[in-house]
């Protein structure tokens, strides 16, 4: 699917339960391997490949097999990290997937504050991935006023994220769309035409306009608007 696709940039590949399957006989890195490989993903530069886990002994081993982007996924909330734990992350990764809480903290549905972790990982070379975003209100603080792409650009601008792992690609990727360039051809337009000159023209039977207030509004409407403004307040005195 993606290599047939032509409006994505490649392909995320994420690999849990590795240990599981190794011990179940399965050995998930060679059916990566090989599936990639007929797929000709090993011999192309056009799309990216990038392989995800939460296991760093799979990326580990997967490292050593293939140049294909690692990104280590931590699975739980984090409010910063150690030094030499980046330093091992990067033994085996070039980007990190962390979750919102781990850049925006929420409290009571509302963020908290912000965490150093992604200008930390980022000042190691690493590239920070956030997710998980989705269009419905439920997954998102109230700061961002129930608005998916209000979420997605407080992230980046403020969190200064490199992406994000959303539910709803086409979201982020309207996002993502740059605004077009003005082109010669938006100027082209075809030439004035001539002033036509018209004269008045009137009818026998014609009546005068009805008067006007200094407002520019037929005086008849006030005999309209005020007992609606009668009603409202009278409604408003009952509460």
């Amino acid at each position: 699917m993606a290599s047939n696709a032509s409006s994505i940039q490649g392909a995320l590949i994420s690999i849990v339960n590795a240990a599981f399957l190794a011990e179940q006989g399965f050995g998930v890195t060679d059916a990566v391997l090989d599936a990639s490989s007929k797929l000709g993903y090993n011999n192309q530069t056009a799309l990216k490949v990038m392989i995800q886990s939460s296991s760093s002994s799979f990326l580990m081993k997967f490292k050593s097999q293939t140049n294909y982007d690692l990104v280590y996924k931590i699975d739980e909330d984090i409010g910063g990290t150690q030094n030499s734990t980046i330093d091992n992350i990067k033994r085996f990764a070039t980007a990190v997937v962390i979750s919102k809480d781990s850049v925006f903290p929420v409290n009571s549905l509302f963020t908290a504050s912000a965490t150093n972790v992604v200008p930390r990982l980022q000042a190691a070379n690493l590239s920070v991935y956030v997710q998980t975003f989705s269009n419905e209100f439920t997954s998102q603080a109230w700061d961002f006023f129930s608005d998916a792409t209000v979420e997605i650009n407080s992230f980046f601008v403020g969190g200064c994220i490199n992406g994000v792992v959303s539910d709803f690609p086409k979201t982020s990727n309207r996002y993502r769309t740059p605004n077009p360039y003005l082109t010669d051809v938006e100027l082209v337009e075809p030439s004035l035409p001539p002033v036509v000159t018209k004269s008045p023209t009137t009818t026998p039977n014609s009546t005068a306009a009805a008067p006007r207030s200094p407002n520019g509004q037929p005086k008849v409407a006030t005999s309209v608007i005020m007992p609606l403004l009668t009603v409202l307040l009278a409604i408003s005195a009952l509460f």
